[in-house]
């Protein structure tokens, strides 16, 4: 940890990898990430999505404890208003947070990840979070590709192939 209270080179995670396995109910291997943290608005994001997406009940009860929301400096705030304009409030928060602590960004969202990557901060989507897993030993590929199926067919997750082979 940094003397702020935000994990060195830390794992930022916004809103849609946070979704994505709480959806399936394994965000243990969220949980178990180097330098796992979110930001306030991601809190707030989840909060307002609960009634329509009870799952992520679920990753709000991760928030604090297992996943912590990390403290917005000034400097934060200030990279965070110039960003604002290109992402979403969760996607500038938590990318303003991972470009001022030397981190990378847990995304799924297109437009996020472009930009990140424009900027020279290091993006990881739920894909990259499944390859991460399986490379530590954690699960197979065919449970990859078994939680990846359930957000393509039941969530709409849109990514270029169906099996986790394709992406090693």
């Amino acid at each position: 940890m940094t003397g702020d209270g935000i994990p060195a080179n830390p794992s930022v995670l916004n809103t849609t990898v946070l979704s994505n396995f709480a959806y399936i109910d394994q965000l243990w291997v969220v949980t178990g990430l180097s330098g796992i943290c979110t930001v306030p608005v991601v809190r707030e994001e989840l909060e307002n999505g609960v009634d329509g997406h009870p799952y992520l009940q679920s990753a709000l009860g991760t928030l604090d404890n297992e996943i912590p929301i990390v403290p917005i400096s000034e400097t934060v705030a200030n990279r965070e208003a110039v960003v604002s304009d290109h992402l979403d409030a969760g996607e500038a928060q938590a990318f303003a947070v991972a470009d001022a602590h030397d981190g990378r960004l847990l995304t799924d969202d297109g437009d996020a990840r472009s930009f990140a990557k424009e900027q020279g901060v290091t993006v990881v989507g739920s894909v990259g979070v499944l390859l991460a897993a399986i490379d530590a030993g954690k699960i197979d590929e065919s449970t990859a590709d078994e939680w990846l199926s359930i957000w393509i067919d039941e969530i709409g997750y849109y990514v270029p192939y169906r099996s986790i082979s394709d992406y090693q």
